[in-house]
């Protein structure tokens, strides 16, 4: 089942928020995280593209694929945790979850989430200004 991220849901929260600075900073840390997964991803995928053990020693290799996996599960752990902030600070003004589904870093919710999470990065890149 997939479940979506309610933009709605962030605006009136962000609405609730408007004259609290310090709820508005907790809003702004969380949707960076967003950001910064999705940035951890492309730059991953880039990199193992680029590079293989053919053009850089084996034991170089092997350690940058894993550092930046390691990067890549730590900003997806950030983002887990940012969806249940935003969740809760939703449901003590009165609003529906931000995002609905269940946030665990059990499979299959974990790419569940993620992939809410990166639609919704997506769409704010394809609407800039």
């Amino acid at each position: 089942m997939n479940h979506e991220f309610s933009r709605e849901n962030l605006i009136e929260l962000i609405e609730a928020a408007r004259d609290d600075e310090e709820m508005i900073g907790m809003i702004e840390q969380c949707l960076i995280t967003f950001g910064e997964y999705h940035s951890a991803i492309f730059q991953a995928e880039i990199w193992l593209k680029l590079y293989n053990h053919k053009n850089m020693a084996r034991n170089d290799y092997q350690e940058k694929a894993a550092d930046m996996s390691s990067r890549r599960t730590i900003c997806h752990n950030a983002v887990l945790s940012s969806v249940n902030i935003l969740n809760r600070m939703a449901k003590q003004h009165g609003i529906p979850a931000i995002y609905s589904g269940t946030v665990s870093e059990e499979v299959p919710y974990r790419r569940e989430v993620a992939n809410a999470i990166l639609g919704y990065v997506e769409s704010v890149i394809l609407e800039r200004r």
